[in-house]
C-alpha cells in the first residue's frame, strides 16, 4: 500500500509538470518569435512581419491562450486583462523604417456561452488608426457590461495622439459603441510631441480626462494653450463636463 501510494504521487507529480511544460509552451515559443523580431533590422523585420503575425494569431485561436499569462511575452508586447476577466488586449508594434509607428492590435474575449474568439481592433471606418493600448476598463452603460479601452499612438508631423474608444459583447461578438460617448462616436485627441495629453480614466470617480489644445491654423500644429476636457460616466454613457 505504501509502495502504491508513493507511485500515485510519483505520477501526480509527473502529470503536474508536464501540464506546466506545455502549458508555458506557447509563452516561450511566442517570446522567442518577437525577441528574434526585435533583435533585426527593419528590412528584415519587414520580411518576418507575415511569419511572426501568422504565428501570433494562430495562439489566438488557442481559447487556452485566454488564461495564459504570458509571464515571458508580456515584456515585449503589451498586454491588458479586464478586470471582470471577459477581455484581453494585444498590442504591439510593427517594426518599419517609416516615421509612423505603425501597431497590431488584437483582442480575445469571452462570449455568454465561454467561446473564446478574438478579433482585429483597428478600426477601418476610423482610418485603421495607429495606437498601443494604454488602459482597459471594465465599466456599465445601461446596466450592461462595456470595455473602454485606451490607446496611444504617434506618427509624422511631429505629433502624438490619444484615443478611448468603448466595446461591448453584443449577439456574441465584441463591437465598437457608437453612443457610449454622448455627442460623439469615439475620442480622439491630438498635440505636438512635446505636450502631455495623459488621457486617464479615474475608475473611483469615473471621469475620463485629457489635456486639449487649439489648433494654430497657420502652422498645422498646436498652440501652447493647454485645456482639461472631462467625460463623467452616466448610466447613458459619457457625457462630457462644461
Amino acid at each position: 500500500m505504501k509502495l502504491f501510494k508513493i507511485i500515485c504521487f510519483a505520477f501526480v507529480i509527473c502529470n503536474s509538470a508536464f501540464a506546466q511544460e506545455e502549458y508555458n509552451y506557447s509563452d516561450e515559443l511566442l517570446t522567442t518569435t518577437f525577441k528574434a523580431y526585435q533583435a533585426v533590422d527593419f528590412d528584415m523585420a519587414n520580411s518576418m512581419f507575415p511569419f511572426v503575425k501568422e504565428r501570433f494569431l494562430e495562439h489566438l485561436k488557442d481559447s487556452t491562450s485566454f488564461t495564459n499569462p504570458y509571464d515571458s511575452l508580456s515584456k515585449h508586447i503589451s498586454i491588458k486583462y479586464s478586470l471582470d476577466s471577459v477581455v484581453k488586449i494585444y498590442s504591439w508594434g510593427q517594426r518599419d523604417s517609416g516615421c509612423c509607428h505603425s501597431s497590431v492590435l488584437y483582442a480575445q474575449y469571452k462570449t455568454e456561452d465561454n467561446t473564446i474568439k478574438h478579433t482585429n481592433l483597428k478600426d477601418p471606418n476610423t482610418g485603421g488608426i495607429d495606437v498601443f493600448t494604454t488602459g482597459l476598463h471594465s465599466i456599465k452603460i445601461n446596466n450592461q457590461p462595456h470595455y473602454l479601452i485606451l490607446g496611444w499612438g504617434t506618427c509624422c508631423g511631429g505629433k502624438h495622439h490619444s484615443t478611448a474608444t468603448v466595446y461591448k459583447i453584443a449577439d456574441g461578438v465584441l463591437q465598437k459603441s457608437d453612443t457610449a460617448f454622448i455627442g460623439e462616436n469615439y475620442i480622439f485627441t491630438e498635440a505636438n510631441r512635446g505636450q502631455d495629453i495623459k488621457l486617464t480614466y479615474n475608475e473611483e470617480k469615473k471621469i475620463l480626462s485629457y489635456f486639449s489644445y487649439p489648433e494654430d491654423e497657420e502652422t498645422g500644429f498646436y498652440k501652447r494653450e493647454q485645456t482639461l476636457a472631462q467625460w463623467k460616466l452616466t448610466n447613458k454613457g459619457f457625457k462630457k463636463e462644461k
